[in-house]
């Protein structure tokens, strides 16, 4: 019960990692279709925050299937 209770849980996780990985994604995309001058520091940010995501989802990915070496 614990381990499907604790998987259940990595995958609520996981989708909330991919939709806010989304929102940045989202962002960026609005940040330089702008024809204005780009804020080099918020771009800086998003970036950082972007990356960030990405690895938490491989992390909580990593967990939900583990690597099977035969």
């Amino acid at each position: 019960m614990y381990n499907l209770n604790n998987m259940s849980n990595l995958q609520h996780k996981l989708c909330e990692l991919k939709l806010e990985e989304r929102r940045v994604c989202s962002d960026i995309k609005h940040l330089v279709s702008r024809n204005k001058t780009i804020d080099f520091f918020q771009a800086k940010q998003l970036n950082t925050l972007r990356t960030g995501l990405k690895s938490k989802i491989k992390n909580v990915e990593s967990k939900i299937t583990p690597n099977i070496i035969a």
